[in-house]
């Protein structure tokens, strides 16, 4: 009888481990760094949160680094320092992989990464799911039947309670709409193309116009649509280098940023080449910048030899190479 109950006891302290580990996305190690640091030149007037949107960084950070204030518009001729070097998460080689802390899509075609597109997301009250989906169904200039949930909100707050909404300037929706298995989620374009870049849907998954109008033709019904959430991505390039990328946890899923790391790190035995002075500041900052935080090795020639009665060989940490460049 002891041993049942001790038995039973142990079967709900997993349970309850499991439970407390469930909002905890399972690290994953990727290989893919994409895009770099550029001087971005002004052609012509544009705001500088249009020019976030476009760019795919977080409009805070680009006033920030180039120390634009309010109006935040942008004049003919002037430069902006832009950097949207990010972790392309690979799980999946063919379809679209949505990472929503990120607020970003991604299109893979036949095994190859295509680009990646600004998104806005359900808001916390209305979170938009993560799993596993395919697309449903697409259509152009699609009319939009109101969901009840929505419904009840228009008449709390007041407002004319729709049905349906036909296309046209003032259909949420827009021109382009991409179903998913996702219950009630799909991925559409917005006549509010402000509101890219935030977590302020009621669960759909909206694109600029202009975006849509280019991945909608390059996808089909059937293509797999992987919804994740993982606000830190780590990626090991083929060079060596260890690349950390944060962002804000929209959710306030349970996580622990640097036990994430931590347990990845081990299990793949990075534990000598990472600097984790360098971890802690990108995971701190969260600017959605993939950084290096590879530990700095010392060239050969600053590193010294002590005395030994026999001449020994100095090998050459794997990291040192000079000639490596960004995935």
């Amino acid at each position: 009888m002891r041993l049942s109950w001790i038995g039973l006891l142990l079967g709900i302290l997993l349970i309850a481990a499991s439970l407390a580990r469930a909002d905890i996305p399972s690290p994953f190690l990727y290989y893919l760094v994409r895009g770099g640091e550029e001087t971005f030149e002004v052609t012509k007037a544009i705001d500088l949160a249009r020019l976030a949107q476009e760019k795919g960084v977080r409009f805070e950070i680009l006033a920030q680094r180039n120390k634009v204030g309010k109006p935040f518009r942008l004049k003919p001729g002037q430069t902006v320092i832009v950097d949207d070097t990010h972790i392309v998460p690979t799980e999946l080689s063919h379809g679209l992989v949505i990472n929503l802390p990120e607020l970003k899509l991604y299109h893979f075609h036949q095994g190859a990464y295509q680009r990646r597109y600004s998104l806005a997301v359900g808001r916390r009250s209305w979170p938009t799911p993560d799993g596993d989906y395919y697309i449903v169904n697409k259509a152009k200039n699609p009319t939009w039947i109101v969901p009840a949930s929505i419904r009840e909100e228009m008449a709390d707050l007041g407002r004319e309670v729709l049905d349906r909404v036909q296309p046209g300037p003032q259909n949420p929706l827009g021109p382009y709409w991409i179903g998913t298995s996702a219950p009630g989620v799909g991925i559409h374009a917005t006549n509010r193309p402000w509101s890219v870049g935030h977590a302020v849907s009621h669960g759909c998954i909206r694109m600029l116009p202009e975006e849509i109008a280019q991945l909608f033709p390059l996808v089909e019904v059937g293509n797999m649509v992987k919804i994740i959430y993982q606000p830190v991505k780590m990626a090991l390039t083929v060079q060596g280098k260890i690349y950390l990328e944060a962002h804000p946890n929209i959710y306030g899923k349970k996580f622990d940023g640097m036990a994430w790391v931590k347990e990845l790190v081990e299990s793949h035995r990075l534990q000598d080449r990472i600097d984790w002075h360098k971890v802690s500041l990108v995971l701190k900052g969260k600017t959605g910048i993939a950084q290096d935080v590879t530990k700095t090795v010392a060239k050969p020639e600053e590193l010294t030899i002590s005395e030994s009665p026999k001449p020994r060989q100095l090998g050459l940490f794997p990291l040192q190479s000079g000639d490596a460049r960004l995935e």
